[in-house]
């Protein structure tokens, strides 16, 4: 053992033991695993789009759109089941170990049934796509994608419940490893279903969607069998703390439902957002899509250190350590603010060339190159309010968030966007900057929020 005296000062981490709690070290050891999983989801969703690009500008701007509407559908169910984790991380760092296993098997049973409801969707998209009236070889397209994506509606959200789970005990590896792996199966059945390779079809939209339901399942099928392993069993008992209990079901959905309804009406916000964008034209649609695979190099990354926030506030609010909570919750801001100016100069410095590699069109990559500043901002704004949602969501305090999504994107951001790329004539851009307000103002009343603490005093 070392002879050399320890910082007075120093608190060892109850989640990642030899660190420091509340410092940036611990902060990036919970977060660069779900960083690497999302960032590979990011290339993933990259590669279908630079895929689909070389299909053809139609089939890129159904995909997006249709990528959209679906996940529109998915975000309320998706933000409940994110709500396990609040509750695995406060038991967990209250040392009820159990209680960790029952929140995740309840969110599984309301995968169940929301799965259900979404399927519904398989036979109804068109009602949807008709009041969003792209152009009408988009719609074809778009229906083809969206109802092979919808084919694995329970096993994406049963993913999202295992790696709530794991991210709730401070594992933030296995939620990597499966998306590692899931990715792989996407990237394999893209590069099979859109072209047509060998004995299979050439699906092109509609194997992007049948590739990603797949890789869905594959998820599904790796996550429950981490979920149920010995090791994990022996500590937890997710093998045995499996029955359906009303009571725990009721208490995720009270504090789920606001994650979910802020997931919905921020997607929503969009999908109005990117069907705006459909009606100026293809070529704008297509550039909006381009523009949102961009931003997602910057959402994925700075979306995983907001999930380590989550994990860390979740389990120092559990161990009664509301200082050290606040104190985690704030280097996670720090350290998304760094990154995403980073990816704002990547953006401005690479301009046309970034989007030359999706497409070749001189009309799609005019219209990109015209909001590329506006995307710098845009995802400075982004990742500010995602590291204060986490903070607030790890604590409990998730229906301030959904309201103030509510009041915003539709006060703000929808109407601005209208006004400035119709009203005004600005197009694209105008559309656009509306975004950059709604998150600019987000972010402001988000950090207000939590700088007030009364997030420290709410009971799951």
């Amino acid at each position: 053992m070392s002879d050399e005296p320890r910082d007075p000062h120093f608190e060892e981490s109850i989640i990642v033991p030899g660190k420091q709690a509340g410092s940036v070290g611990e902060a990036w050891k919970l977060a660069y695993p779900t960083v690497i999983g999302m960032m590979s989801a990011t290339i993933m969703w990259t590669v279908d789009t630079m895929m689909l690009g070389r299909v053809g500008k139609v089939e890129l701007a159904a995909a997006g759109f249709g990528g959209v509407l679906i996940w529109t559908l998915y975000t309320f169910f998706v933000g409940i089941v994110q709500g396990v984790s609040t509750f695995v991380a406060q038991a967990k760092g209250g040392g009820r170990l159990r209680e960790c296993s029952i929140f995740a098997w309840q969110g599984l049973y309301l995968s169940l049934g929301a799965a259900a409801l979404l399927s519904l969707f398989i036979w109804k998209m068109h009602w949807i796509l008709d009041l969003a009236k792209p152009d009408p070889e988009v719609i074809f397209e778009c229906l083809r994608y969206t109802r092979a994506r919808l084919l694995g509606s329970f096993f994406l959200l049963a993913t999202f419940v295992f790696h709530s789970f794991f991210r709730g005990i401070g594992d933030m590896k296995t939620p990597m490893k499966i998306a590692l792996f899931s990715n792989a199966v996407n990237v394999v059945f893209d590069v099979v279903l859109i072209f047509g390779v060998g004995p299979f079809p050439r699906l092109t939209a509609m194997g992007a969607g049948a590739a990603t339901a797949i890789a869905d399942l594959s998820a599904a099928l790796m996550g429950f069998i981490l979920f149920v392993r010995p090791v994990i069993d022996r500590v937890y008992h997710t093998r045995t703390e499996h029955p359906f209990k009303p009571d725990a079901m009721k208490r995720l959905i009270r504090v789920g439902a606001p994650i979910g309804g802020q997931f919905f009406l921020d997607m929503g916000s969009f999908s109005i957002f990117m069907a705006a964008m459909g009606r100026l034209g293809t070529n704008q649609l297509a550039a909006s899509q381009i523009g949102i695979q961009l931003l997602s190099f910057s959402f994925m990354p700075a979306n995983g250190i907001a999930k380590a926030a989550s994990t860390m506030v979740g389990q120092y609010i559990g161990a009664g350590k509301q200082a050290l909570a606040e104190r985690c919750a704030w280097v996670t801001v720090r350290m998304n603010l760094v990154y995403s100016l980073f990816i704002a100069v990547i953006f401005l410095v690479g301009r046309k060339h970034i989007f030359l590699a999706f497409n070749k069109d001189p009309e799609v990559v005019a219209a990109g190159m015209s909001i590329i500043p506006l995307l710098a901002v845009f995802q400075i704004g982004d990742a500010l309010q995602m590291a204060f949602t986490n903070s607030l969501h790890g604590a409990g305090d998730t229906r301030f968030p959904m309201i103030l999504i509510a009041l915003s994107a539709y006060g703000i951001y929808i109407p601005l966007a209208l006004l400035f790329a119709y009203g005004l004539g600005w197009g694209i851009v105008g559309g656009w900057l509306g975004g950059v307000i709604h998150f600019t103002v987000l972010s402001t009343v988000l950090a207000i929020r939590f700088r007030g603490g009364k997030w420290k005093t709410v009971t799951i």
